[in-house]
């Protein structure tokens, strides 16, 4: 299974912004949003890829980020 580099289109209603290369991304979710049902979504929806992806995912409005990493 590819990952998809779209994710922003794919969850416009949580996501800010995205940005990165083939390595790693930085995902930037809307406030509001709970990032461990958001991580916990992904993992589910984009399991058995085909490379490794490293995600490091926070709110708008916080410094801290939280790294995914999806197999």
């Amino acid at each position: 299974m590819e990952f998809p580099h779209e994710l922003k289109e794919l969850y416009p209603n949580q996501i800010i912004e995205v940005r990165g290369n083939a390595d790693a991304l930085t995902v930037i979710l809307k406030a509001n949003v709970d990032i461990e049902k958001f991580k916990n979504e992904l993992k589910k929806k984009y399991s058995n890829l085909e490379d490794q992806q490293i995600l490091f995912i926070k709110h708008e409005d916080r410094q801290d980020f939280e790294k995914l990493v999806l197999e």
